[in-house]
């Protein structure tokens, strides 16, 4: 049955129409204005239906960038990997942040320039499911230039020197470039059968290095004489109660007279 139904009006009009089959015909209406004696239509586009005018929504949208309605996420595409970000943040809306470096979501422990890091490497004997603070402990000690240093907490080193001849300033201990010797502990045994003196004293090193003692005027660590014999051996042990600084980059030397057999331990660290 072909489309379209012949209606008697004087000589007939044909009126449009969808043949639904057995059911009959439907008629097909064009939607117009409502204004009493017009026949305008409402505007229409065959793809995307009625067109709609927003800009009469009764309650005025805020300034800037909005978002209407929610979007199911499970009909976007595949998200690549890495960090993305979906939609966008008015940051306008939040509180306003400080100057400077700032951080949401997460802490961080700075003095403005180095930030303090987390020991991920479990390699000191804390469990693997853990992560530590890896943290540089520091104490102040007044040295014997009345200055205040900040010592490192760390495990004392230690350096054993052992001399068969008259040594003139010999090094025990150079530390680092710009780096101070600082001794807690001292030990020192004499063997043979020849007597002298011993001194450990800190010295200027570098290019141009100061190898004499003078008494009274170089830093003097121990400044002492043994006399061994065959049946006895003296010797030297002390634990500073404060530790002995030297001044940065000076040496810590040992200066002995006569052939005699000697063995100079220090422990400590550098500063």
């Amino acid at each position: 049955m072909a489309d379209g139904v012949a209606i008697t009006a004087g000589s007939g009009t044909t009126i449009a129409t969808d043949d639904t089959g057995a059911t009959g015909h439907a008629q097909i209406v064009k939607l117009a204005i409502s204004t009493d004696g017009s026949s305008t239509l409402i505007p229409a586009d065959a793809t995307f239906g009625l067109e709609v005018d927003v800009s009469r929504i009764q309650a005025a949208l805020p300034s800037g960038t909005n978002g209407i309605g929610t979007v199911g996420v499970t009909s976007l595409p595949s998200i690549p990997a890495g960090a993305n970000a979906i939609g966008s943040v008015t940051v306008s809306s939040l509180p306003s942040t400080p100057a400077g470096t700032n951080y949401i979501g997460k802490t961080r422990l700075t003095d403005g320039t180095n930030d303090l890091v987390v020991d991920t490497l479990f390699n000191d004997g804390e469990s693997s499911t853990e992560n530590h603070l890896n943290v540089g402990a520091k104490i102040a000690g007044l040295n014997y230039l009345n200055t205040w240093d900040g010592i490192r907490a760390s495990v004392s080193v230690n350096k054993t020197v052992t001399q068969t001849t008259a040594q003139t300033g010999s090094a025990i201990w150079t530390p680092a470039s710009g780096k101070a010797v600082v001794i807690t502990s001292l030990q020192i045994q004499s063997y043979g059968v020849t007597a002298g003196t011993a001194v450990v004293w800190f010295g200027v090193g570098g290019a141009s290095p100061d190898n004499s003692y003078t008494r009274g005027t170089d830093a003097a660590v121990f400044d002492g004489e043994f006399a061994p014999t065959a049946t006895n051996k003296p010797g030297v042990f002390v634990t500073f109660p404060t530790p002995i600084r030297g001044a940065a980059d000076f040496v810590l030397r040992l200066t002995t007279t006569n052939v005699q057999s000697i063995t100079v331990s220090v422990w400590g660290y550098e500063i």
